[in-house]
């Protein structure tokens, strides 16, 4: 159970339910009736049926937008993925790049039975990169996807040679300074509707960046 999840909603009107996603916890689950999933923790909050407009891993903390009426899942999900619209992370990364922006095009896909990485047979994947923060082994990252494949920013940032600091997946050896990678979904903003939902940086990701001294 998600003890604080009242506290979570960023926006809850005109059946739309935007909340501050905790790490540690899925989206969504492998069925309606999987309690480890977030989506089911909203559906016993409204007492009926939420749709996830979008996904996020387990461990990517921040903002996540569902709805409560199912006539407006084609109409957000266009939105989320307009253009004009926003998708921005934050993420703390290793390694001091070399650029201060850059952009990212390499498509991804599966490499073999179990893993994802770039691969010419993947699927086309755009992601743009800031340097907000750095000093001589880490950086603080702003991402912006403008397509939303599955661990984009994990696998474009590994690509480029800056892996998040706690990834188990796409870095060898694994990361263990953090107990989940550092991804944290900033801010979305729906150009067609106006709407913009902005999460601050989740308090473990606070620390961290103490720690790393950014």
């Amino acid at each position: 159970m998600i003890k604080d999840l009242k506290k979570r909603i960023l926006c809850e009107r005109d059946g739309l339910l935007v909340v501050d996603k905790p790490f540690n916890i899925p989206t969504s689950g492998r069925s309606l009736a999987d309690d480890d999933c977030l989506q089911y923790w909203l559906m016993q909050y409204h007492g009926a049926m939420v749709w996830a407009i979008h996904q996020l891993d387990a461990d990517t903390s921040g903002v996540n937008i569902f709805v409560t009426e199912k006539r407006l899942v084609p109409i957000y999900k266009k939105a989320l993925e307009k253009k004009n619209s926003e998708k921005e992370y934050l993420s703390i990364t290793h390694g001091n790049p070399s650029w201060n922006e850059i952009e990212e095009y390499g498509a991804i896909g599966k490499k073999d039975q179990a893993n994802l990485g770039i691969t010419p047979e993947g699927k086309s994947a755009h992601s743009a990169f800031k340097v907000l923060a750095r000093n001589e082994n880490y950086a603080l990252i702003q991402a912006n996807i403008y397509t939303g494949r599955t661990h984009q920013i994990r696998i474009h940032l590994a690509h480029l040679g800056h892996p998040l600091v706690g990834e188990e997946w796409y870095r060898k050896p694994a990361c263990v300074i953090h107990h989940r990678q550092a991804l944290h979904c900033h801010k979305i903003h729906l150009s067609q509707t106006g709407e913009t939902f902005i999460s601050p940086l989740a308090k473990d990701l606070k620390q961290l960046l103490k720690k790393l001294k950014l």
